[in-house]
């Protein structure tokens, strides 16, 4: 049996993932100093879809192997686990169109003012924003992951408790 996932290590996961899906998205901001399909954009772009990449397989891939090596199968993604990301996505996509209306306002008062590469500054303060769009969906994932452990933990075990008073 496999040992229930604190809430605490769900929680460190969740800020994780906030992490890195804020440093990707504000990468990708930056990048933009570079001209289209340059080296450098198309490596910063990649690098930041491999982040989220590597990021979203190391939280799922090692629970549905586990999964299918026990029942030989993959049960679908929880229904509260869907909401949050669709809820996770929205505010993602929020944040998006709103960095998207004020991208050329912003860059072009950060150039009035002497900054040399505002993109920079458009991307951290982007990739800022992303996390603090997402954190609290992530935050409250890892909640309900946890509560859905600890269910399926006590489920097991008063089913062998039943077991053991049938015999």
């Amino acid at each position: 049996m496999a040992p229930v996932t604190s809430l605490l290590a769900h929680r460190c996961r969740a800020v994780v993932s906030t992490l890195a899906e804020g440093v990707a998205v504000g990468a990708v901001l930056a990048s933009r100093n570079a001209p289209p399909w340059s080296p450098a954009r198309v490596r910063t772009c990649a690098g930041a879809v491999a982040l989220v990449v590597a990021d979203q397989l190391s939280g799922e891939l090692p629970a549905a192997l586990r999964e299918f090596r026990r029942t030989g199968e993959v049960p679908p993604t929880p229904a509260h686990e869907r909401r949050a990301l669709v809820r996770a996505g929205v505010s993602g996509w929020a944040v998006g169109l709103l960095l998207w209306a004020l991208d050329r306002p912003a860059q072009r008062a950060l150039a009035r003012r002497g900054v040399l590469r505002p993109h920079r500054w458009l991307g951290a303060a982007g990739g800022l924003a992303h996390a603090a769009a997402v954190a609290p969906v992530h935050w409250r994932l890892a909640a309900d992951r946890a509560a859905a452990e600890v269910e399926r933990e006590a489920s097991v075990e008063a089913e062998l408790q039943a077991m053991a008073a049938g015999r």
